[in-house]
């Protein structure tokens, strides 16, 4: 990630810095500083962007795969109906005695029953999917930032930590031209 890199070289800056004597104090280049700072601020919308597009292809599967599940289902319910009207018709032609009829007549309602099974899986199964997903990819986006928002947090302490004894220097140099 183009953070981390962004952050290390941050800590190298720190960690290279001369330091001044007697003290734990650290000297960095203003435009040293500036510059990982402004790649920073380039950085982070990048990698915000790339967590949004990743939630946007997600959201993408979920629909698609939904958009599958009620073909699906339609193209079985067409088949059903088509199996049932043959079916029928077949019955209707042989209608000789009550027991081909009521053969005819529960085989089409266990076709029927089974196609509404079948509907019943696909949407259930669909559903489960796309409920993984987009728990999935909820999930992927907070780990996300919470990882930007610690580096951030991090890079902001050390930057304090670094700035605190530079102001303490200034001050003492304003009391000793005085």
């Amino acid at each position: 990630m183009e953070l981390d890199k962004i952050l290390d070289e941050m800590e190298s800056l720190i960690l290279e810095a001369s330091h001044l004597p007697f003290s734990e104090k650290i000297i960095i280049e203003e435009g040293d500083l500036s510059l990982i700072m402004d790649r920073l601020r380039e950085a982070v919308p990048l990698e915000v962007k790339k967590a949004h597009d990743l939630l946007d292809e997600q959201m993408n599967i979920i629909k698609n795969s939904r958009a599958e599940a009620d073909r699906i289902v339609e193209q079985a319910k067409a088949e059903a109906e088509r199996i049932v009207e043959l079916a029928k018709a077949e019955a209707e032609r042989i209608v000789r005695s009550e027991e081909i009829v009521k053969m005819a007549e529960e085989k089409a309602q266990n076709i029927l029953n089974d196609t509404k099974q079948y509907d019943n899986d696909m949407r259930a199964a669909a559903d489960a999917y796309a409920e993984k997903m987009h728990r999935e990819s909820i999930n992927y986006a907070t780990d996300v930032f919470d990882y930007l928002e610690q580096n951030l947090k991090n890079t902001l302490e050390i930057v304090q930590a670094n700035r605190a004894p530079l102001n303490a220097g200034q001050t003492e140099v304003s009391e000793e031209d005085e």
